[in-house]
C-alpha cells in the first residue's frame, strides 16, 4: 500500500471511531443521571465567614454522601438572598421560614427537611438590668435583627398581644444581625434586644453577660429546600441524607457543627403557621424572573 493510501485509509478508520465513540457516549449520557455540581444557598443569618465554616461540615456530608460536588453559597443581606432565590440560582436552600414560603409558591422549590429544634426568639437585657417584665419597655428603644427578620416581624406582633400598643409600645431598631442586635443592648444603644434563642445560647456558653427577660412562641426552624427541576429522585435522596444523619457517627458530629439536633422530613403545610409574615413581592424586586 503506498504512503497516500496508508494515509487516507488511517484516516477513515479515525473518523469512523471518532463517530462511533461519540454516538455511544451520548447514548450512554442519555441514560445515566446529571452529575452537574449542587449550588447550596444559605440565608445569611450571620457574616459570610461565620456561615461558611458552620455549615461548610453539612456542605462536605451532603456531598459525600449523594456523590455529588456542592458549592455553598450566601448573599449581602436578606433582600438579596431572597431575589437569588427567586432567580432559581440554588439548587438546595437552606432559608428563614417565612421566606421559604416565596420560594415554594413560585413552584420552583419544594421543603423537604427541618431542623428537630423550632425558633424561638428571646427577650433579653444586660444581666446588671433593672428590667424584669415585659411591660417595663413600655416606650424603650429594643434592639432587632433586619427588619424582615422573622424574629423581628413576629417580635413586634407579640408586644401588641400583651397590649403594649400605641403610646405604651417600644420603639425598635434593626442591627445587620442577631448577635448585633443584643451587642447594641450591651453598649446601651437600646434597653433589650430581640433575638434567636440560638444566638443568645452561644452568646450565654461564651460568658457574655444577657438576662432573658421573656420567651417568645416557637415556630417552625429554617427548613431546606430543593429544586423541583431536579426531579423527586434526588430531591428524596438529599431529604433522606439529611433526615438520616443522626443514625450515623459522622452525622451526629456534623450536626453537632452546625448547631441542629437533627432533622425531619418536611413539607410546605409545616410552615403555614409563619405565613402572615410572607414577604411581600416588592422584597424581589425588579431582579426577578418573569
Amino acid at each position: 500500500m503506498s504512503l497516500n493510501r496508508l494515509v487516507e485509509h488511517r484516516g477513515g478508520v479515525a473518523i469512523f471511531l471518532f463517530f462511533l465513540y461519540s454516538y455511544f457516549n451520548s447514548v450512554y449520557a442519555s441514560q445515566v443521571p446529571d452529575r452537574k455540581t449542587l449550588i447550596m444557598g444559605v440565608f445569611p443569618i450571620v457574616s459570610s465567614g461565620a456561615l461558611f465554616k458552620r455549615f461548610a461540615p453539612l456542605k462536605d456530608y451532603l456531598e459525600q454522601e449523594l456523590d455529588r460536588k456542592l458549592v455553598l453559597e450566601t448573599a449581602k443581606d436578606f433582600p438579596e438572598f431572597v431575589r437569588r432565590t427567586a432567580k432559581r440560582q440554588y439548587d438546595i436552600v437552606i432559608t428563614a421560614p417565612h421566606f421559604s414560603l416565596l420560594a415554594t409558591d413560585s413552584g420552583d422549590y419544594k421543603i423537604i427537611s427541618r431542623p428537630k429544634r423550632d425558633l424561638v426568639s428571646l427577650l433579653v437585657v444586660p444581666k446588671d438590668s433593672k428590667i424584669i417584665k415585659l411591660s417595663q419597655l413600655s416606650g424603650k428603644l429594643i434592639a432587632t435583627p433586619p427588619a424582615p427578620a422573622l424574629s423581628t416581624r413576629s417580635g413586634k406582633d407579640y408586644f401588641k398581644s400583651k397590649d403594649l400598643v400605641a403610646e405604651k409600645a417600644p420603639k425598635f431598631k434593626a442591627y445587620k444581625s442577631h448577635n448585633a442586635a443584643y451587642q447594641a443592648a450591651l453598649a446601651n444603644d437600646a434597653v433589650a434586644a430581640l433575638v434567636s434563642i440560638n444566638s443568645v445560647n452561644k452568646a450565654l456558653d461564651r460568658g457574655i453577660p444577657l438576662r432573658i427577660v421573656d420567651r417568645l412562641p416557637a415556630m417552625p426552624a429554617m427548613p431546606t429546600l430543593v429544586a423541583t427541576d431536579l426531579g423527586d429522585k434526588l430531591a428524596g435522596e438529599i431529604e433522606r441524607v439529611m433526615v438520616g444523619m443522626e443514625a450515623t457517627k459522622h452525622g451526629k458530629l456534623v450536626l453537632k457543627k452546625v448547631g441542629f439536633p437533627g432533622y425531619l422530613s418536611a413539607r410546605e403545610k409545616d410552615y403555614e403557621s409563619v405565613r402572615p409574615y410572607k414577604p411581600g413581592s416588592s422584597m424581589i424586586g425588579s431582579s426577578s424572573k418573569k
